[in-house]
């Protein structure tokens, strides 16, 4: 081999190296793109729901957004989430919805497209809606997809309407038919019963998965952590110890800080009975950290700001035992 054919040869080698060497095997399982006709419809969203804007709000981010964070946080992958459901939304009815479901579906994989190793795109739908199924299926069929996202409170799902339930079933299965992932915004609204809600998801809708991979986001919650979170997350670590499924995991996406907490400590002759912080940590312990996925709900917080507040309040090391646990597709 002459030295100039062997100078290539290695500068090839070296190449084919870097590019088998992954950084930190991190993900981040809770990503949120926007696209334009996103951030326009999410200002509708907010003054429908009385919330005030950021500035967050108003930009758009897209696949290099995404790849640029996992860079300088030394994460290699994140779940990149369809806001498809949003536009089934019936707080914000729009034209053309199912059409603009689709628009939004098939945007995020093109996104993912762009580096499909590092990026896994997950459809969304609202499930109540009549072509719910049939949107899963097609998106389905393009194997573009990892999963998909479902959101219950902003579709609105109802747990105690036993129409909406064997629904729910239909979709659970077709997810598992096609071997997707599934991510579930599971809390509904604010007056929530975290025991007779989850004894439903489990008894009722869970077992249709089969075997699918199922993450909980936000612990079972929807940001910070209160009692009826707590109610949920101790049914959950019971069902996860019966050995009835090894396939359930939860996300801790959003969590902290746990300010948004209504149920405020409430001392007792001088002995508190609730505090939000101490409960999660037990339930955190019940549960295992090989069921629990990092995630930051991007763009409500980025990856380094959330791993310090994970840090602070959880340790570092139940903190480094969660960015260790990974969910992959069967």
């Amino acid at each position: 081999m002459s030295r100039v054919s062997a100078l290539l040869f290695s500068i090839l080698l070296a190449n084919n190296l870097r590019a088998q060497v992954k950084p930190n095997n991190y993900t981040d399982y809770h990503v949120h793109l926007q696209d334009s006709a996103t951030v326009q419809l999410g200002y509708r969203m907010m003054k429908a729901f009385h919330l005030k804007a950021t500035k967050m709000d108003s930009l758009c981010f897209d696949a290099d957004t995404i790849i640029k964070r996992l860079d300088k946080a030394k994460f290699y992958s994140a779940w990149i989430i369809s806001n498809a459901y949003w536009f089934g939304s019936p707080v914000t009815p729009v034209e053309n919805e199912y059409e603009e479901v689709k628009k939004q579906n098939d945007w995020i994989a093109a996104q993912a497209a762009r580096d499909l190793d590092r990026l896994k795109a997950f459809m969304s739908v609202n499930p109540l809606k009549p072509y719910a199924i049939g949107e899963i299926e097609r998106c389905a069929a393009t194997k573009r997809f990892a999963g998909l996202k479902l959101h219950f409170a902003n579709s609105k799902v109802n747990l105690f309407d036993k129409a909406q339930v064997k629904q729910l079933q239909k979709v659970f299965a077709v997810v598992n038919k096609y071997n997707l992932l599934l991510l579930v915004h599971f809390r509904n609204g604010q007056k929530w019963d975290g025991i007779a809600n989850t004894e439903i998801l489990l008894k009722q809708i869970l077992p249709f998965a089969g075997n699918t991979k199922v993450v909980i986001a936000h612990m079972a919650g929807w940001g910070g952590y209160d009692r009826q979170t707590d109610k949920a997350l101790a049914l959950i670590a019971a069902y996860l110890h019966s050995g009835k499924t090894p396939h359930l995991y939860l996300d801790i996406s959003a969590v902290f800080p746990l300010g948004s907490d209504k149920d405020p400590v409430k001392p007792i002759k001088g002995r508190v009975t609730w505090h939000p912080l101490i409960a999660l940590k037990k339930q955190i312990e019940k549960i295992g950290t090989d069921h629990i996925v990092f995630g930051t709900d991007w763009p409500l917080t980025d990856i380094d700001t959330y791993i310090k507040m994970l840090n602070k309040s959880l340790g570092k090391q139940t903190t480094q035992q969660i960015l260790n646990t990974r969910v992959v597709a069967n």
